[in-house]
């Protein structure tokens, strides 16, 4: 059974295989390959990997091949089309079995329409709220973007016969399915193991020890203004003035300039450690034991992976309300998007109190359990076997 997994994710690619920036590294794919024989990943084309690109992964794998095409996320396509897309989606959808896109994404829509006018079996999994993300791109056609985007996700989530959430609740009530169709929540963030109870206890220690310095935890890529950096930034400016005895780690790659300039116009330049990139993992794990408060400032996300994982350490956590992140945290420590005043008063509410720091990290161990991978995989696969399933009646028929 041949399955295309289709998105916008930009590949990279050398005569040894083709890599990815971000999530879709060699591993996942085998969510897919326990149910489906073979895999056919489209994505966008990004290049020939170059001597520079140091952080990319291998997204290469056995039974999994790739078709990169150009970008239609652009104004230009929206409007007008691209033609190379069109014809490649045509024939790729006649050549498989079934359809899998993960939304939003304009190559994803696109597929999703033409495996329903090849009445070919089409499930979809819906990553993100594109009204968030494009909004806050920052100039008019953004927003007009972000209306038609979310738009067409509501139209075609009111359709698809299976459809794979990312978040419990949120993504639903933005983009709900019909009442005929197969529907699930299946994080994409997954915690290979749960810390054991020693790690909990470890955190509570650290929670009541006396500090001469609170360590503050940041993971976002550094060119994206969507992770909030800046508001991080800020709201430590104004702590400064109460609070001096904090450092601001945040990992991550990208050029940090930007963020360091504002850093030293904010005169807390010596307090900020841009720190780069550490493999995922341990070397992750090991770094957030180190963290005492965990920031995610986000203007948008759907369910940030690296909040979880902080969780999973038992970090206290402070967060931006937006997407999913609600069904993770207490309300009491969410603060509105960019709002780095409210930041720095929910920041100044918790150091000086070992109580309330204990509290948090307890809350978000139990929490991040549910993300724990076995738990996570047994649902996901049930999801694709009945998927499966559909697809061999639809042979059939």
């Amino acid at each position: 059974m041949k399955i295309l997994f289709v998105h916008d994710h930009p590949f990279k690619f050398n005569r040894n295989g083709f890599y990815t920036t971000g999530s879709l590294t060699a591993a996942i794919w085998t969510r897919y390959l326990e149910v489906f024989e073979n895999l056919t990943v489209v994505g966008r084309d990004a290049g020939e990997l170059s001597e520079d690109d140091k952080t990319l992964y291998l997204s290469s794998r056995e039974k999994v091949e790739f078709q990169l095409l150009p970008n239609v996320s652009n104004f230009k396509s929206l409007l007008f089309g691209n033609s190379i897309a069109k014809k490649s989606c045509k024939e790729l959808v006649a050549d498989h079995d079934a359809v899998i896109a993960r939304l939003p994404s304009r190559l994803g829509s696109l597929f999703v329409k033409e495996a329903i006018k090849q009445r070919k079996p089409y499930a979809i999994e819906i990553v993100g709220c594109p009204r968030d993300a494009l909004w806050n791109y920052g100039n008019w056609k953004g927003k007009l973007l972000a209306l038609f985007a979310a738009f067409n996700l509501k139209r075609l989530a009111s359709t698809a016969p299976f459809t794979l959430y990312v978040s419990e609740f949120f993504l639903q009530n933005r983009y709900p399915s019909s009442s005929s169709a197969v529907s699930t929540h299946v994080s994409n963030v997954e915690i290979p193991r749960i810390p054991n109870e020693a790690i909990l206890k470890q955190r509570v220690q650290k929670n009541k020890e006396s500090r001469l310095l609170i360590n503050f935890g940041l993971i976002g890529h550094y060119s994206s203004k969507y992770k909030g950096i800046d508001t991080a930034i800020k709201s430590l400016a104004l702590v400064n003035h109460s609070f001096s005895n904090w450092r601001l780690q945040i990992l991550g790659a990208g050029d940090p300039c930007n963020y360091q300039s504002l850093a030293k116009n904010l005169g807390v330049s010596e307090k900020i450690d841009f720190i780069g990139t550490l493999p995922s993992g341990e070397p992750v794990f090991n770094w957030l034991d180190t963290i005492d408060i965990y920031l995610q400032p986000s203007l948008t996300e759907g369910l940030p992976r690296a909040l979880i994982e902080a969780m999973s350490r038992g970090c206290p956590v402070l967060a931006t309300s937006v997407g999913g992140i609600p069904e993770l945290l207490d309300t009491e420590h969410l603060f509105s998007p960019g709002d780095y005043k409210e930041l720095s008063k929910l920041i100044e509410n918790i150091i000086c109190s070992p109580n309330k720091l204990n509290t948090m990290s307890i809350n978000n161990h139990s929490k991040a359990k549910l993300y724990y991978k076995p738990v996570l995989d047994k649902r996901r696969q049930e999801f694709w076997s009945e998927f499966r399933k559909h697809i061999e009646v639809c042979k059939i028929m």
